[in-house]
């Protein structure tokens, strides 16, 4: 079988959950299939949609660079003919007998056009709520949780993408390449109020085009009940919704031994950003006054458009206090090593996330998981069984809980027994196989 892959980045590029498991799935599903990958990069020194061919450990690549400096509108964020070309081309060199994709961000609702237009069956991983939500996180502003039904609050989300103009997109990049950081913020407000953005009309068009992109779907793929209910209530069909569990490679983290230490250790690994909650976990750490635990942080710090800002109040926050241990970036194949050094994952989430890669990852390597409850993490973390869970953003209640534990070192023993098994990459790999299957016999 050939199969494309399609997501907005992959690894070494990014390594972050929906890449990690779709470089880990695509590894397996090789193994009986030609797999190809495209996705999308962000050179400023190559050309604009020009694309960008390699082989990544067997896995045959193909990047098309967006920038997005040559962007004149929003619409032009979500939907762009250029893109749509190329991908276009490539799947008629390529020929694979079926497409499935992981997101689309970043690139083109077009490219799910182009799949029909060939007839080619389409399955598509709702791994968060962009087919809903431009952001992906049900996220607003405040950071309080959106229901995902009104396009005001969508226009107050996006109001800087819906004022972009020509040639703005391309300024705002060289003004982040030379300009303190701190700059920007007045500089957008200034940059807002100037544009004056239409906010319903660009809506409007955008949710007609999810539409658009979603009847066309054959299948999509959801590793929780939450984001399956979510969809549903949507008014997505359920008939064409299968809940499928991610599965995860278990190499290196199945006979992983603890390294030992004289105090108790937490650890947060993934991307530093707000909604993933690392500000409302170093508050409740820094009101434990224990002296005998340590918080190991590990991620990318780096300036994400919308948090350029946020970098700076990081290590502002992590300052004073010796116990806080930042690691930063760090490969997901030495992903062992780093649970091998912690004796507690913390998962702080204040957006509602559908199914972590890294509890899986936690539980293979037997650590127990103290995580907010929001979302689908519920639904791996049983509070008081294998893990514990905390009202998310409340501060004063994780603080609660990290105290509890320190307090009771031993329950991490009995937490532990009641870890459960891992769906292993090379089940999950069949189950996604057998899925194509069904869709190929379909189309037959």
């Amino acid at each position: 079988m050939r199969i494309l892959q399609v997501l907005h980045s992959f690894v070494p590029q990014t390594m972050a959950g929906t890449e990690i498991y779709s470089y880990q799935l695509s590894k397996e599903l090789l193994k009986e299939n030609k797999v190809f990958v495209f996705f999308r990069a962000n050179d400023p020194t190559k050309d604009e949609y020009s694309l960008i061919h390699n082989n990544y450990e067997g896995l045959e690549t193909c990047a098309i660079n967006h920038t997005f400096r040559l962007c004149q509108s929003f619409k032009d964020t979500y939907s762009n003919e250029a893109i749509d070309r190329e991908f276009g081309k490539y799947l008629d060199r390529i020929k694979p007998d079926i497409v499935h994709i992981h997101h689309l961000l970043f690139l083109s609702h077009g490219l799910v056009n182009e799949i029909k237009q060939r007839k080619i069956p389409l399955v598509y991983t709702l791994h968060d709520y962009w087919l809903r939500c431009y952001r992906g996180q049900l996220l607003k502003k405040d950071f309080s949780i959106c229901n995902g039904h009104s396009v005001m609050d969508c226009a107050d989300c996006l109001e800087y993408l819906l004022s972009i103009r020509k040639y703005s997109l391309a300024l705002y990049a060289e003004l982040r390449k030379k300009m303190p950081l701190f700059l920007l913020e007045p500089l957008k407000k200034i940059y807002l109020q100037l544009a004056r953005p239409k906010s319903s009309i660009g809506l409007e068009a955008f949710k007609e085009s999810i539409e658009a992109v979603s009847s066309k779907v054959d299948l999509f793929l959801v590793p929780s009940h939450f984001i399956e209910n979510k969809f549903i209530s949507w008014r997505f069909p359920a008939n064409k919704i299968l809940y499928c569990p991610n599965g995860i490679d278990n190499k290196g983290l199945t006979i992983l031994k603890k390294n030992k230490s004289e105090v108790l250790r937490f650890g947060f690994i993934g991307t530093i950003l707000p909604m993933k909650g690392i500000h409302v976990l170093i508050s409740a750490f820094k009101e434990v006054k224990n002296r005998n635990t340590e918080l190991f942080i590990y991620g990318r710090l780096f300036p994400y458009a919308g948090f350029e800002s946020f970098p700076r109040v990081f290590r502002k926050m992590i300052r004073r206090d010796s116990r806080i241990k930042f690691r930063g970036e760090f490969d997901n194949k030495a992903i062992g090593k780093i649970f091998g050094d912690i004796d507690m994952l913390v998962l702080p989430s204040i957006w509602p996330e559908n199914s972590p890669l890294i509890i899986q990852e936690a539980f293979l390597s037997k650590t127990p998981v103290l995580a907010s409850r929001i979302g689908g993490i519920p639904e791996l973390v049983d509070d008081g069984v294998n893990g514990l869970l905390f009202a998310p953003g409340d501060i004063n209640d994780l603080k609660v809980k990290i105290e509890h534990v320190l307090a009771h070192p031993d329950k991490l023993e009995r937490l532990k027994e009641h870890i459960p098994a891992v769906k292993s990459i090379e089940d999950h790999a069949k189950e996604i196989e057998a899925i194509y299957n069904e869709l190929l016999k379909k189309r037959s």
